[in-house]
């Protein structure tokens, strides 16, 4: 089976996809394009470098593919690359584009666009342009967040390429504050993928942090199936109120709070929801 993890770019890929009878389980580029939703001629003219692959191509793509998680990401990586490249007419087009819509003082971002910034150190470099001594350089980035400066450039700039950064009066500063958040109850790999990630920070920063820094809780209780959504409705409330009294611009690090609800117990003679 062909993998995007063997590629540093995706238009290889595409196309030693279609050279196998084997990744693409037999089926035409042309028959791959309609289940995938897009034209036969657009998915040729990016096979051949013609075109940039959009997200909602790439996510419809892995979803074929049956993609793991981190093939998922990888390719998304590739694409949200590739698409720093176009021309600054392209660019100036889609900031705009998410200008428009982010109006509010919350974002809903839709799953395509999430799946380009899924991995955690994204949405931290949004964060930590809110603190008071924010210097926009990958070394700093990287440093302050533990991570390669390549992959703060990279990411940095992919931010501003998807208009989640914009610059005003000379700085760079964030939408909305950076507060963005996906829909409620959609499945993603992406969105997964995401919360792997936390929790395994999570994890780091129990063994290392000091604990008058931290704040690790966890509580088993039986409830009834039908107050599921009531428990859900109020972690999400809880949630809203603390970012609203502890959120501060500028603030001095960035902190992350996550929230597990989960079922511990199960019972294979009834139905679950």
């Amino acid at each position: 089976m062909i993998s995007p993890l063997e590629y540093q770019e995706y238009q290889p890929f595409l196309r030693d996809l279609f050279a196998s009878k084997v990744a693409h389980r037999n089926m035409s580029l042309r028959s791959f394009a309609r289940i995938a939703g897009i034209s036969h001629s657009y998915l040729s003219r990016v096979m051949n470098s013609q075109k940039t692959l959009s997200i909602g191509a790439a996510s419809k793509i892995s979803q074929i593919l049956d993609m793991s998680p981190e093939e998922e990401a990888h390719l998304m990586r590739l694409v949200a690359k590739d698409q720093l490249h176009e021309s600054s007419r392209s660019g100036q087009q889609l900031r705009a584009r998410i200008l428009k819509t982010q109006r509010s003082s919350k974002s809903v971002i839709s799953q395509d666009s999430f799946k380009a910034v899924a991995e955690w150190h994204h949405f931290a470099i949004l964060a930590l342009l809110n603190t008071k001594d924010f210097k926009g350089t990958a070394k700093w980035i990287g440093e302050r967040l533990g991570i390669p400066q390549e992959v703060a450039k990279d990411s940095f700039a992919r931010l501003v390429k998807m208009g989640f950064i914009v610059k005003e009066n000379g700085r760079y500063v964030v939408m909305n504050n950076g507060d963005i958040q996906t829909p409620h109850d959609v499945p993603s790999q992406a969105v997964r993928e995401n919360h792997r990630q936390h929790l395994h920070l999570a994890g780091m920063a129990l063994g290392a942090q000091p604990t008058e820094q931290i704040e690790f809780q966890n509580a088993s209780i039986p409830i009834l199936k039908s107050d599921i959504p009531k428990a859900k409705k109020r972690l999400r409330l809880f949630m809203d109120q603390f970012i609203r009294d502890l959120e501060k611009n500028p603030g001095e690090e960035v902190y992350q709070i996550n929230l597990q609800f989960y079922a511990l117990s199960q019972n294979p003679k009834k139905d679950t929801l």
